[in-house]
């Protein structure tokens, strides 16, 4: 394991400087000249990843070039310095692997010169002008502070805090269920008999959500960063993971792999990752590991954080060209607590910058303020039930959600206690694409889902769709009043309201969406005054108060229908 701070335990001086060793001033309690006045001196609470041995040296290029069949990696830019130290350190080269895999996970052996290095492994594909990031390994370091942190709580402290200084520090290390979980770093279970600990893993400034910019070559990783390069190597070697110890990631709580989170059992802990930026090995079948899996715990607050994984969208290489081959694998970036969770669960200010099949799992009690998912085949997961948790019952509420550029905007896993809910209320969720789509894992989650979410953005309104009969309602946020005019026989839409209906060229046909579980209701209007009618059709056998149809003859009639038990009903 990496060396242990030899100063007070849990104390550091947080990258202060000799002089503000372990932030002690000559009197407890006080703070020693020249310290940062942010941390009082007796600070035993908080555990720098640093003063454990982790070391934020993580290194990119972006031309690397290697063959098919051998390992040999040349950059003509020269990073391989001498005094970089490469020999010994891991590295991942993107593109490098078998196809789907991606990137290529291996450790450097050798150095040749500042372009060249040998690596431990062959690459599978030969790539050119390819992303390189390499570094030292953290994985004991980190767990090792960790680990400090819990013994503090477990002699009875409420709080401790693992910090990350702001620099890159890569995570190499095999997944560990030692705790009840299934992560890179993880941490244990807490007793629900007895007082909540706050478990804080935190880094510096506010900007680590910072979004990555159209034009960039290279990753976004700002400030306290993990940097992950577990991928795995195959789709069936990660659906046999998760079934064997639940959703992989970079840090892990106890997890429904070991029941927590499962029948309403969980750690009795109150997680918080504010500060940090967690990147995982990029993957085009989204076989790599999710940032956060905090499933199994009782609360969450989850602040200014950035995920994703280490692809880029500017060309040569854009590797969220085709968001729906994510949905090959099962990456979960960000599992909040399950459903049954005692009701504090925050998530603010969360940037997730894409390659995930799906972006984050939004559970009951969860506000989410500020999220943003790219490039994701669900860019928003809203669980009813899921792992074997208890179903849904009480509401969740995004008050700004940006999804851009995945496969399904909203996606429905699981229905919720007795065949109702997830009950999710979105203020406003903002989109560009031309089929925003609502989607869900069965037509029956679909039909429990319950809520409304008011779609803005530059969207396409005649391509909005639920994959299912739907109990969300959806609001066209572009439309300033909800009123459509018709010309010709249609069927209504999920977002329509009013619709004016001229007829004057030929009769037309209204025909409605299911009335099995929509929240919709709808107001048809002749507007013209001609002889040609207006039928509203229900769709299928589904009758219009006791009839297959209702027709308008006259001008200016006009008829406002609602749904119930499988039907529609005529209000006026």
């Amino acid at each position: 394991m990496s060396t242990k701070n030899t100063a007070a335990p849990g104390r550091s001086n947080l990258e202060l400087g000799d002089a503000a060793t372990m932030n002690v001033g000559t009197t407890a309690g006080t703070v020693a000249a020249g310290d940062d006045a942010r941390f009082s001196s007796a600070a035993p609470w908080v555990f720098d990843v640093a003063s454990y041995g982790a070391v934020g040296d993580v290194k990119t290029a972006t031309d690397g070039a290697i063959s098919s069949g051998t390992a040999i990696l040349t950059c003509a830019s020269g990073p391989f310095t001498a005094a970089s130290q490469p020999v010994g350190k891991y590295v991942i080269v993107k593109g490098a692997a078998a196809n789907g895999v991606t990137s290529l996970v291996t450790t450097i052996i050798s150095r040749q010169s500042n372009t060249q290095v040998t690596l431990a492994a062959n690459a599978a594909t030969t790539v050119t002008g390819a992303l390189v990031i390499w570094g030292t390994d953290n994985t004991d370091a980190i767990q090792d502070a960790v680990d400090a942190a819990e013994a503090y709580l477990a002699a009875g402290a409420t709080y401790a805090q693992v910090y990350t200084p702001p620099q890159p520090h890569l995570i190499a290390g095999p997944l560990n269920n030692s705790k009840s979980g299934n992560g890179q770093i993880v941490f244990g279970v807490y007793s629900t008999a007895a007082n909540k600990p706050i478990l804080e893993f935190r880094g510096e400034t506010d900007g680590a959500a910072a979004v990555r910019h159209w034009e960039q070559t290279v990753p976004q990783i700002s400030g306290s960063a993990w940097i992950s390069a577990g991928v795995f190597a195959s789709t069936g070697a990660q659906t046999t993971n998760i079934n064997a110890d639940g959703n992989p990631a970079v840090l892990s709580g106890p997890n429904e792999g070991f029941g927590y989170g499962v029948s309403a059992l969980y750690s009795n802990i109150m997680p918080v990752i504010r500060n940090m930026t967690i990147m995982t090995t990029h993957s085009s079948f989204g076989l790599t590991y999710g940032a956060a899996n905090l499933y199994g715990c009782a609360n969450a607050h989850v602040e200014n954080l950035g995920i994703g994984t280490l692809g880029t969208v500017a060309s040569p290489s854009t590797d969220y060209s085709s968001p729906g081959t994510f949905g090959t694998g099962l990456s979960v970036g960000l599992l909040l607590p399950a459903p049954g969770n005692n009701a504090n669960v925050i998530a603010k200010n969360i940037s997730i910058g894409g390659g995930y099949t799906y972006a984050m799992f939004i559970t009951e009690h969860a506000v989410v303020d500020r999220y943003m998912a790219l490039y994701c085949w669900a860019g928003l997961v809203a669980v009813g039930t899921y792992a074997g948790s208890v179903g849904s019952v009480h509401a969740m509420l995004v008050l700004s959600a940006s999804i851009e550029a995945c496969t399904n905007e909203l996606y429905i896993m699981g229905a919720g206690s007795s065949g109702v809910g997830p009950i999710i209320d979105i203020n406003q969720l903002s989109t560009e694409s031309g089929t925003p789509n609502i989607a869900g894992s069965s037509a029956a989650a679909m039909l429990a889902a319950r809520g409304v979410v008011r779609l803005t953005g530059l969207f396409t309104e005649s391509g909005v769709s639920v994959g299912n009969p739907c109990g969300i309602k959806l609001i066209n946020g572009q439309a300033p009043y909800p009123v459509r005019a018709v010309t010709a026989s249609t069927t209504v839409r999920v977002i329509d309201e009013v619709l004016l209906v001229d007829a004057t060229a030929d009769n037309v046909t209204i025909t409605l969406i299911s009335a099995a579980s929509t929240p919709n209701q709808y107001t048809i209007k002749k507007v013209d005054a001609s002889v040609n009618t207006v039928t509203i059709d229900g769709a299928g056998t589904e009758t219009i108060d006791g009839a297959t149809t209702k027709v308008l003859t006259a001008q200016w009639e006009t008829v406002t229908l609602v749904p119930s038990g499988g039907n529609w009903y005529v209000v006026s």
